[in-house]
């Protein structure tokens, strides 16, 4: 251990740096009950049963008027709630229910009765809920996405109908391809290739990706495979590369959920069959990052055993960060155990959770470390992790740190920070920092306009 990491351990401890973890909750909540209902009224607009017959029910009806007249509107959610639904809800019962539940459970049921015929009464009707503020598009996408499976084309075809701006008629158009898509790929597929390049034909290529994923996997990752050869052999420029690269994480994101509904041993293999590039990296990211929240160990075996590759590179990042919110020590010596170029990013991200949670500790183990670009990397975490907290000490670590380019845009990083929260004692410190004096100008006009902190932290 060098006397200088030394020093700055000791003062990391007498500062008593205490840094409380973020705990994320995430809550599922169910809102859909799927079952069997009573019969409707006849006089009513019906939905017809998997047979195509109309079902009617004079019981059903007394029942709801009944309730009705006794309870008033709380009467119908009585009433479903104690006589049950059938399969043929009638649009009436969705509309004039109160009970948000069983609301949510009679539209369920419409989708799963829904036919051709019908679809565009139900259509109407949400217009006009949507016009009352009771809608809030969830529900009108389910139900694009079902009437895209009895007709696609009418389904698109609505979709211009709802106003809006393009990007939410954008997202409505990818629910009525899924549902298409995932009953008739071919049709769906030929309806896309009849359009011209530009914003719609990408949303709703994303549309065909996933419905094809919903039903046959392997089908829409060939699907993506051949529109990914064509991009490529029509070239572009850096905006269109980019947008193509969140438009393929986005479809192999569709896949990969598919594939890991089969079990993660599907999924793996799967991402392991692909070729090389940026679709297998996308492929390897969206697993990965699954994978280790579901069992953090398998997960780290499996990224390492590929973590020599360029195509792994994302998901080794994916399981650092999971593991180090769990164990971050841990995590770092997974990280020591990382070929040497996937190295740096893994230790990087595994030292900033390791920092927040016990900064005395992983300044004790950076002491450790022999320079290298992973302690660089660890360097730099640690000190832009702890500049709000302690701006002397991460900036004398940053300084530390070997790499040129490295250390001074963590100097720069550091100053930026510690100028926003105490600008006499950092400009008192720039002119010995290190940096040139047009790089502790552009620290002091960076904190000016507020780029004294990283966004996220």
């Amino acid at each position: 251990m060098n006397v200088v990491g030394l020093n700055l351990v000791r003062k990391a401890i007498m500062n008593k740096i205490i840094i409380l973890n973020v705990v994320w909750v995430f809550v599922a909540v169910g809102a859909f009950y799927l079952g069997r209902n009573d019969e409707p009224n006849g006089s009513e607009a019906k939905i017809s049963d998997g047979g195509g017959k109309n079902r009617s029910s004079q019981n059903r009806s007394s029942q709801v008027r009944s309730s009705s007249s006794e309870g008033g509107k709380e009467g119908g959610s009585q009433s479903a709630k104690t006589n049950g639904l059938s399969q043929g809800v009638t649009l009436a019962q969705y509309q004039r229910e109160t009970d948000a539940l069983v609301a949510n459970k009679l539209f369920a049921d419409l989708l799963l009765t829904l036919k051709a015929e019908n679809a565009r009464e139900v259509f109407e009707a949400l217009l006009e809920k949507r016009k009352n503020g009771g809608e809030n598009g969830e529900q009108m996408a389910f139900f694009l996405e079902a009437w895209g499976k009895l007709d696609g084309e009418a389904a698109l075809a609505a979709v211009e109908e709802l106003g809006g701006d393009g990007r939410r008629r954008g997202f409505a158009s990818i629910s009525a391809m899924k549902g298409w898509a995932s009953s008739d790929p071919t049709a769906a597929r030929a309806h896309l290739e009849g359009l011209e390049a530009g914003f719609e034909k990408g949303m709703l290529v994303q549309g065909v990706v996933s419905g094809m994923a919903s039903v046959d996997p392997q089908l829409a990752t060939e699907f993506v495979l051949e529109m990914d050869e064509a991009r490529r052999a029509e070239g572009g420029d850096g905006g269109e590369d980019r947008w193509r690269g969140y438009a393929t994480d986005r479809q192999m994101e569709a896949i990969a959920r598919a594939q890991m509904q089969q079990g993660m041993p599907q999924a793996t293999a799967w991402a392991e069959s692909l070729p090389d590039g940026s679709i297998k990296s996308s492929a390897f990211d969206r697993v990965a990052e699954n994978f280790a929240q579901s069992d953090p160990a398998a997960a780290a075996e499996w990224v390492k055993s590929h973590a020599d590759q360029e195509y792994a590179e994302r998901a080794v990042r994916e399981v650092s960060e999971e593991l180090s919110r769990k164990d971050p020590a841990a995590a770092v010596s997974w990280a020591e155990e990382l070929p040497e170029a996937t190295q740096a990013s893994a230790m990087r991200q595994s030292i900033e959770q390791w920092t927040r949670q016990d900064a005395e500790a992983a300044g004790q183990y950076l002491t450790t470390m022999e320079e290298s670009a992973s302690r660089d990397a660890a360097v730099s975490s640690f000190a832009r992790t702890l500049d709000r907290e302690d701006p002397v000490v991460a900036a004398e670590w940053a300084a530390s740190i070997s790499d040129e380019g490295t250390r001074n845009e963590t100097l720069q990083s550091v100053g930026r920070s510690w100028v926003q929260t105490d600008a006499e004692a950092a400009k008192a410190w720039l002119p010995n920092s290190g940096l040139s004096e047009e790089a502790q100008a552009e620290v002091i006009e960076s904190a000016a306009r507020g780029g004294g902190r990283r966004p996220g932290r």
